[in-house]
């Protein structure tokens, strides 16, 4: 499982590539010049890439994950935060990212899709047995992560967050190849009734992430579901960057 993770705020950015042909300029100008720019923002600790690895998971992904077939690679930006103020960080980020367009800093085929920030509220770790030997990356992140947004009554969080501390997140790390899971709460002050109110991580050290996450959402169908294990404050909500994500390894890529 990870070593820096949990963080005591996140922020998560969406990202893509809009033109094919460039995809290895765009890593390597992403990889090799914007990073750095994006850690020397006061109150990042540091930054991490992700990619989509747009499992086929059938209808059991109906509603729950996108992009779309044929639309760009995903590439999701995570970044570590310690600040008392991680909102006004991004907003910084955002302002700076706005002055780089401008003066034509930042390529004409990026697009971000959307930025959130979440401060932490929960982890737990599993206790079985690991089904390979643990990956150690270089950076001390999770090989793999699902993002899983959720919402509920705002009168209800502190209900529905102990049915996902105590009951769901048990559930879901008897699943081979989960290590850890945290939970976080979105910061947004205007947030929109439809977005969602936390985010939910799972972290994986398994070969086959895709099966996971398909076991995982067979379970949740023939076997929580049908025995009530689901928490009857759920509250439906934007999708926003749910999708499962390999970590985006510099070594070789550049």
């Amino acid at each position: 499982m990870s070593e820096l993770f949990p963080a005591r705020s996140i922020a998560i950015e969406v990202v893509s590539c809009t033109d094919p042909s460039k995809i290895r300029l765009f890593n390597r100008w992403f990889d090799g010049q914007y990073l750095e720019k994006l850690k020397a923002t006061p109150g990042i600790v540091d930054v991490y890439r992700y990619i989509d690895i747009e499992p086929d998971l059938g209808d059991l992904a109906v509603g729950r994950f996108a992009p779309s077939p044929g639309s760009p690679t995903r590439y999701l930006t995570l970044y570590r935060i310690d600040f008392d103020d991680p909102w006004g960080v991004m907003q910084r980020v955002r302002k700076d990212n706005e002055r780089r367009r401008a003066e034509q800093e930042l390529p004409e085929y990026l697009e971000s899709y959307e930025t959130t920030v979440w401060d932490f509220v929960a982890v737990r770790q599993t206790v079985q047995e690991p089904v390979r030997p643990a990956t150690k990356l270089p950076d001390g992140m999770p090989e793999v992560v699902l993002l899983v947004f959720n919402s509920t009554n705002p009168t209800k969080q502190i209900e529905h967050t102990d049915w996902w501390l105590y009951a769901h997140a048990h559930d879901l790390l008897e699943t081979p190849g989960m290590t850890q899971c945290e939970r976080y709460r979105n910061l947004d002050p205007d947030r929109a009734d439809e977005d969602a109110l936390f985010l939910n991580i799972y972290e994986f050290d398994v070969n086959d992430p895709a099966g996971a996450l398909r076991k995982i959402l067979e379970d949740d169908e023939k076997v929580r579901k049908p025995q009530g294990r689901f928490s009857p404050f759920n509250r439906p909500c934007k999708p926003h960057a749910s999708g499962l994500y390999r970590h985006w390894d510099l070594m070789g890529r550049l």
